[in-house]
């Protein structure tokens, strides 16, 4: 996406999500950004990809898979960006308009469409609170469901099709769209870059690296609450025995306990 033979298809696509003028954004720069901290307590935020064009700051998030924190961490992007607008410039009447662009590779929203959009407005009438902040999320999973065999159909869709397209032999009839030839060369390009492709490998280890220690976490504190469920229930033992007079010492080879713990018992 950050490359400069994708950019007829990434205009056309930002153009098609948000109306934002085509030819603008054919000529604006692709970067990613990582925007700036006010201390050095402040966590780094790394973005996917930004676009500035005229007065709109233009984010793109690439979310491959869903967790709970996911769309916070992303929102925390696009109110990173929106404080920053805010502080350039001399008033807020041309502080510029922030929007992100979420890709998702997954349902999260219950419309069952294509294109989400968010705005802040207000519940009942449904004015608009502020004209400069904007969200959208693609579904891409409605994409394969919905659209997937469809690639004759809207510019959008087709568009789309090369984040979920699997068969090399349906990539001919996109290279009909002309703003996607380019974008497709460069995809397999990419695609066949041993570079590209153990960096995807590397990232594939990491996250199941981390898949392995979240679910050893998860099995460490399944067998911690055994332990403290045995020990609670040696404790209950104690009590019932303190209570027939036995004697510490018994009381102790009894349930493994302590003289100690058992003395704190009485």
């Amino acid at each position: 996406m950050l490359s400069d033979e994708t950019k007829e298809y990434k205009a056309k696509l930002i153009h098609l999500v948000t109306n934002l003028d085509y030819d603008k954004l054919l000529n604006a720069t692709y970067v990613s950004k990582e925007i700036s901290v006010t201390n050095k307590n402040n966590k780094v935020y790394n973005t996917d990809i930004v676009v500035e064009i005229e007065n709109n700051v233009l984010n793109i998030e690439m979310n491959n898979s869903y967790y709970r924190g996911l769309f916070y961490k992303n929102n925390s992007y696009l109110n990173k960006i929106r404080s920053e607008a805010y502080e350039s410039g001399d008033d807020y009447l041309d502080i510029e308009a922030v929007i992100q662009i979420n890709i998702d590779n997954f349902t999260h929203y219950k419309g069952n469409k294509l294109i989400y959009k968010f705005e802040m407005r207000e519940q009942e009438t449904g004015e608009l609170e502020c004209e400069k902040l904007e969200s959208y999320h693609i579904d891409l999973e409605y994409l394969k469901n919905n659209c997937y065999n469809k690639i004759d159909d809207n510019e959008l869709e087709q568009l789309l099709q090369l984040f979920i397209i699997e068969d090399e032999n349906k990539l001919d009839k996109l290279r009909r769209n002309k703003d996607m030839e380019k974008a497709i060369n460069e995809l397999e390009k990419i695609s066949s870059d041993e570079r590209i492709i153990g960096l995807y490998d590397a990232e594939k280890v990491a996250r199941k690296t981390l898949n392995t220690q979240l679910k050893s976490a998860k099995l460490d504190g399944i067998e911690e609450g055994k332990i403290e469920g045995e020990r609670n229930k040696q404790i209950e033992i104690a009590k019932n025995l303190l209570k027939i007079n036995l004697t510490v010492q018994e009381i102790s080879e009894a349930t493994n306990l302590t003289i100690e713990e058992i003395e704190n018992l009485k």
